[in-house]
């Protein structure tokens, strides 16, 4: 029987949660590993690939929010739990991948990838690790491809519903408030619009009670 018929979906995602890969990879019995923990300031870019180094870098998020970029194009955001360099593809050719640093500072644990795979390995149900952060990162890039297609404003409700309920922490009744470092520009990027469309989809969305605008911030109507 192999690992994988030995654990249930819900199982595999409460054991073998990233913040539990962290712990992992920061434990020094058996099979110790090289780390540093990094601070990085607000617009500060994130390296995942350095001609000193033979291997990309993988950052654990400890503290803080930020986006990922291919080129121009943010493709994604992380925050506390999350890696950057973990599962990104080096296979497109001419781009730049990175990271860049949204709130005001961003504490990170900085490893190498070859040292991440080896230690990921050297435990019998290490794949696992792998396998679940995978396995959620292919939704969250599917959602964004399925709702390629829609129009900007459900494209708008869409993304800030998703940020609330990654990033949201404060809650005003029925509402979440969007975390300031999730600018305009900030969505209007990830979402492939200008930032015109954007402030009149927002206008919209305000007539239709599904957002609020109070004292410069964003409150969103939770699901």
């Amino acid at each position: 029987m192999g690992l994988m018929e030995l654990y249930n979906q819900d199982t595999i995602e409460q054991d073998f949660h990233p913040r539990k890969l962290l712990e992992l990879l920061l434990a020094d019995n058996n099979f110790s590993i090289h780390k540093e923990r990094v601070t990085f300031g607000r617009g500060d870019e994130i390296i995942l690939e350095s001609v000193q180094v033979e291997s990309p870098y993988v950052y654990a998020v400890e503290i803080g929010v930020g986006a990922l970029y291919i080129g121009n194009q943010i493709i994604d955001f992380v925050g506390e739990g999350d890696f950057m360099g973990l599962h990104h593809s080096q296979g497109a050719q001419n781009t730049q991948m990175y990271g860049e640093v949204l709130t005001g500072k961003m504490v990170v644990w900085r490893f190498l990838l070859s040292d991440v795979i080896a230690k990921i390995m050297s435990i019998q149900e290490g794949y696992l690790y792998h396998y679940n952060y995978m396995r959620m990162m292919y939704e969250r890039y599917a959602l964004k491809i399925i709702t390629s297609s829609d129009t900007n404003q459900q494209k708008v409700e869409s993304m800030l519903q998703t940020i609330v309920k990654r990033f949201g922490t404060e809650r005003t009744e029925n509402h979440i408030k969007l975390p300031k470092c999730f600018t305009r520009g900030v969505i209007a990027n990830y979402i492939g619009i200008s930032n015109t469309t954007l402030s009149g989809v927002l206008t919209q969305l305000e007539k239709e009670k599904i957002l609020l605008f109070k004292s410069r911030n964003i409150l969103v109507l939770a699901n």
